[in-house]
């Protein structure tokens, strides 16, 4: 019995490996995205050719050799057809890899043809569009796979870690073609009137969208590892800082702060199903506290003319709507319990 554990684990580690591997090239190709959007952002970029292009176009290619191995090697051990041996979860990867090359296509006549766009123009550009859904369904694919291989309801962060890098990416690159929303990018000591208010809210609400929705996601199929929060946190603070050179580092310290007093809420609840109410609390204690510490950073460091009520009342908005997604997003309670 203890030989067949062992030789399932070895074959479950194997697994792992081969996806740890696709995010390493997965890491390759965003690092490589947000590269080429500070050049973008800082208007250094004049032609399709350039050495940011090259990170980006290298990191998507070492991808497609790396699924187009692991696919090979399972069709000549299992003497299958290509798409027989495709592995569990990486078939909207595959797809990806060929969305992908249409668009880098599409991207080198589009920039030939029409020139180079900046800021919300080259977000909205077509081609890039394209891409963007093509990496999505390339970095997508390890977290599928390990939803159908990974059966431990509690697994430890080391061995989640594929599947946390899947989603931590692909949240970063929604991130990324969102960065005219990312609140941490905002000069909000300057919004007074009105309209630049009512903006800046809605950016707040966003941003907490898109730092709060991947913990519910792996809270939805496992029990958070210790850490979670923090890397999810710090990994998308990290890269959107490249965006202007590390400027905004202050973004950093808050969702790093943010993201251990995560980990440790989330680690204080033992046995609950994912449904339990002090999961719901503390979905509602995280945006309050990223934007706490944030209106605090500009009261101390800067200049913030809101109103008690404005940026109080963003706060509890922010920590509210966080509150409403977690109730929706819970697993069926049979689900939960079958794990």
């Amino acid at each position: 019995m203890s030989i067949q554990l062992n030789k399932a684990q070895s074959v479950g580690n194997m697994g792992i490996m081969k996806h740890v591997v696709t995010m390493v090239m997965g890491i390759w190709l965003i690092v490589g995205l947000f590269i080429d959007g500070f050049a973008h952002n800082h208007g250094a970029v004049e032609t399709f050719f350039t050495p940011w292009h090259a990170i980006l176009y290298s990191g998507y290619l070492a991808c497609a050799i790396w699924i187009f191995v692991i696919t090979y090697q399972n069709k000549r051990a299992r003497q299958a057809t290509w798409a027989e041996s495709i592995p569990a979860g990486y078939k909207l990867g595959v797809a990806g890899v060929i969305v992908f090359f249409i668009g880098g296509l599409g991207d080198m006549l589009w920039h030939t043809i029409f020139g180079i766009e900046k800021n919300i123009e080259a977000l909205l550009s077509p081609t890039h569009l394209v891409l963007l859904t093509g990496a999505l369904m390339i970095l997508t694919s390890p977290y599928r796979a390990m939803s159908y291989t990974e059966t431990e309801a509690s697994p430890s962060f080391r061995r989640l870690l594929p599947a946390l890098t899947s989603v931590a990416l692909t949240f970063a690159v929604m991130a990324f073609f969102l960065m005219y929303a990312w609140s941490f990018r905002q000069n909000l000591w300057m919004a007074r009137e009105e309209d630049a208010i009512a903006r800046a809210v809605v950016d707040f609400l966003v941003t907490t969208m898109v730092l709060v929705l991947p913990v519910m996601l792996i809270l939805r199929r496992w029990k958070l590892p210790f850490g979670t929060v923090t890397y999810f946190f710090v990994f998308e603070a990290v890269l959107m800082a490249v965006l202007d050179g590390f400027s905004h580092y202050g973004s950093i310290v808050i969702l790093l702060i943010s993201g251990i007093v995560g980990d440790v809420l989330f680690a204080s609840v033992k046995e609950k199903e994912a449904g339990a109410w002090q999961y719901r609390g503390i979905f509602f204690v995280l945006p309050v506290l990223i934007w706490g510490l944030y209106f605090a950073d500009l009261r101390l460091f800067h200049t913030l003319d809101w109103a008690p009520e404005l940026w109080g009342g963003t706060m509890f908005i922010c920590g509210l709507s966080s509150l409403g997604l977690s109730i929706m997003t819970t697993a069926p309670v049979t689900t939960v319990k079958n794990q």
